[in-house]
């Protein structure tokens, strides 16, 4: 049967031996706006597939603002929004606490975009983020700090609802979206702030979105206890952030576009392999680099499950 999930990702984390690396890969839900329909959706997918982590996946988005608002406009009328019981952000922290009564013993993650994210999506792009930066960048500033205290309040939140803690989702370090002085100016700081809320999880995960040109050096001394990235796809290897970062766990080693979604046996077992050698099978978590395609094959799922369980032998 080989260890209970929770100690074999806390002992992970902690650098000690485990009987084969934690399994955690996900996709998005359709929850139609409702806490109780997520928390349901995951734990049907992480229960059905006996994952070592919970992921709460972040469908039930942070809302749009005001309708008909952009340009410059756009960041003067972000609003101020809670997530205590019955303001606007308190369902993700109210779908966290479903999962964590229905899972007690798991290790539970509540996903969370950063605010530069937000921002992106907002502008619709980053182009047009640093074109409304380079005009004004005091409001641009008012907005994202609107947009970081909100989302340290929902960190708060869905830690305070049980998660271990926070899977931060950055945006902006690579994909061409910024350059590293925008990122430095309108990235780092919120980002800093929210993990400064998030610092009381136990198992925070800083997750550097990007498909290629990732600039991970950037975010390399956030503070967080995991590290993910795409690794193949971005072609940064384990190995080199390992050794770079000696003290963190790394989160990924898996191709979220490529064998798993054939579902070539060979190649990915051939990925997990070589994931254990990059590091030694210590400070691992295997996963995707990001969300798996919505329609993925379960039974593709299921056989990476039965790979990682035969890196035990």
């Amino acid at each position: 049967m080989g260890m209970p999930a929770d100690e074999r990702v806390w002992r992970t984390l902690a650098g000690e031996a485990v009987d084969r690396p934690p399994l955690c890969l996900w996709h998005h839900f359709q929850p139609g706006g409702s806490p109780r329909a997520l928390a349901d959706a995951t734990v049907d997918f992480f229960g059905g597939f006996t994952l070592d982590l919970y992921k709460v996946m972040p469908d039930l988005p942070y809302p749009d603002p005001p309708a008909g608002v952009g340009g410059l406009e756009l960041w003067e009328a972000l609003p101020e929004l809670g997530a205590a019981a019955g303001e606007p952000l308190h369902p993700m922290a109210e779908a966290v606490a479903a999962v964590r009564l229905a899972r007690p013993e798991s290790v539970v993650l509540a996903t969370v975009f950063s605010p530069l994210a937000l921002a992106l999506r907002f502008a619709r792009g980053g182009p047009a983020f640093a074109r409304q930066a380079a005009a004004d960048a005091s409001a641009v500033r008012r907005g994202l700090a609107t947009l970081t205290r909100n989302t340290a309040a929902l960190c708060r939140a869905c830690l305070q609802a049980g998660a271990d803690g926070i899977y931060f989702a950055t945006a902006g370090l690579g994909d061409d979206l910024l350059s590293e002085a925008d990122y430095r100016a309108f990235g780092r700081p919120t980002d800093l702030e929210v993990l400064a809320a998030a610092a009381p999880g136990r198992c925070t995960v800083v997750h550097l979105h990007a498909a290629r040109g990732l600039n991970w050096r950037l975010a390399a001394d956030y503070p967080a206890a995991v590290v993910s990235w795409s690794d193949r796809t971005t072609g940064i290897p384990l190995r080199e952030v390992a050794a770079a970062l000696p003290g963190r766990t790394l989160m990924g080693g898996i191709d979220e576009t490529g064998a798993i979604v054939r579902g070539d046996r060979t190649a990915l077992e051939a990925e997990l392999r070589d994931a254990v050698r990059q590091t030694g099978g210590r400070r691992l978590i295997l996963a995707g680099g990001c969300s798996l395609p919505d329609d993925v094959n379960p039974d593709h799922i299921h056989l990476a499950r039965g790979l990682v369980d035969d890196l035990a032998g």
